[in-house]
């Protein structure tokens, strides 16, 4: 499915569930907010149905993937503090590209 066509479908569900929602709420309130009972339990359809509005369904697979990007950003970094290092006592990183520069005749 394309970007688009999520776009789009996300939208047809936010917009179901807001017809949904709207239907099974009173039309009229006649008490006034400040007066109202807490809501303390809400059922599971609701709280999934809040949730899926969100986008927040596959909590467990994002933060999977955070964890997963992070550590290979941290990879990446100790790269090349490595290399900067090796760089700095060996004089690696010219050679290799004057080397580099020559096999494949850049200049």
């Amino acid at each position: 499915m394309s970007k688009k066509n999520k776009a789009k479908f996300k939208k047809q569900i936010k917009a179901q569930i807001l017809n949904q929602l709207a239907q099974t709420a009173p039309q009229t309130q006649t008490a006034p907010i400040a007066s109202a009972p807490a809501v303390t339990n809400i059922s599971a359809p609701a709280q999934a149905a809040v949730l899926n509005a969100a986008g927040l369904e596959n909590l467990g697979q994002i933060k999977y993937d955070l964890k997963k990007t992070g550590i290979v950003v941290g990879c990446l970094a100790l790269i090349i503090v490595a290399l900067v290092l090796l760089d700095q006592k060996y004089n690696i990183l010219l050679t290799s590209g004057s080397l580099l520069f020559k096999v494949l005749n850049i200049q």
